[in-house]
């Protein structure tokens, strides 16, 4: 039988999330900045050898948008999370603060405690060095406590990693999938229920008034209005995908203009599935958040 579980890739835009994922899944490596829109999601299979036997995992990997801001967005995406890996540019230092200032707060505000696996990114660029990898040693110790003991000889809970040549990749991903199999965290039935309820929330309250606000609350409305139509999450999240990219809209700097495409769009998608009156609803209400937006 094959476990199946859910991860999360965050991180500040630019720290190689999306490629680090590439490199792990096709063995490739593009040096071309992607801006991710709202979330990918990518299969992998793994086995991994463990004390009792060998074990089949399938890790879904969900690439997830690295701008803050998109709160909403961002914990619908998570909910149903089992572990995750947080992502520093070697480079950049505020990217490692950030790891404890922003992105491991939003993603335990909704999924409570996971395990974590910290990779230090762009080691090939170590003559750019803005902060020494070992740092990161002490931010994973301060959130895996208990966890290493579940990990084999000779892995960690953080490393230095660069999607670029593959340095220690695959040996992230992996940890991860030992932590996820060590017996901490069980899957609750009720835990993603409750996490989506959490999510929800959030998205009730977040902040409306800008354009990425509002960009945030249509991107979450369609997703949870949409996704029962659907025979999974990742595919409501593709068709989500494909209309924001057809708006021509910028996810760093969206603009009204594409704002009012992308709900018009929306609700091409959306008749497809829905009768008219609904549509007519769905359209009013978004269209009343782009306009407020400032």
């Amino acid at each position: 039988m094959t476990i199946r579980k859910k991860v999360v890739l965050l991180g500040d835009s630019g720290v190689g999330k999306t490629s680090l994922i590439k490199r792990f899944v096709l063995d490739l490596f593009e040096d071309t900045y992607v801006s991710t829109i709202g979330s990918k999601v990518t299969r992998k299979n793994l086995t991994l050898v463990r004390r009792e036997g060998a074990v089949d995992l399938t890790l879904m990997i969900w690439d997830l948008l690295g701008r803050e801001g998109y709160t909403a967005t961002r914990a619908r995406m998570v909910a149903g999370a089992s572990g995750a890996i947080l992502v520093a540019d070697l480079t950049r230092r505020e990217t490692l603060h950030n790891l404890e200032r922003y992105w491991i707060p939003a993603l335990f505000r909704v999924t409570d405690v996971i395990p974590l696996v910290f990779a230090c990114n762009k080691t090939d660029l170590a003559r750019d060095a803005d902060f020494r990898p070992e740092a990161l040693a002490a931010t994973a110790a301060r959130y895996n406590i208990g966890l290493e003991d579940a990990l084999p000889q000779g892995r960690a809970s953080w490393y230095p990693t660069s999607a670029k040549t593959g340095q220690n990749v695959p040996e992230a991903f992996e940890s991860l999938g030992h932590l996820l199999l060590s017996g901490k965290g069980l899957e609750d039935p009720t835990r993603e229920l409750y996490q989506k309820l959490v999510a929800l929330g959030i998205s009730r309250t977040s902040d409306r008034g800008t354009l990425i606000g509002a960009l945030d609350a249509i991107m979450v409305d369609f997703f949870e209005k949409s996704e029962d139509q659907f025979d999974d999450e990742q595919l409501a999240m593709v068709a989500l995908r494909q209309e924001i990219i057809r708006a021509g809209i910028d996810v760093r700097t969206p603009t009204r203009e594409g704002l009012l495409r992308l709900i018009d769009y929306l609700a091409e998608t959306e008749s497809e599935y829905m009768d008219g009156r609904a549509v007519a609803n769905h359209r009013i209400v978004r269209l009343s958040w782009a306009a407020d937006a400032r």
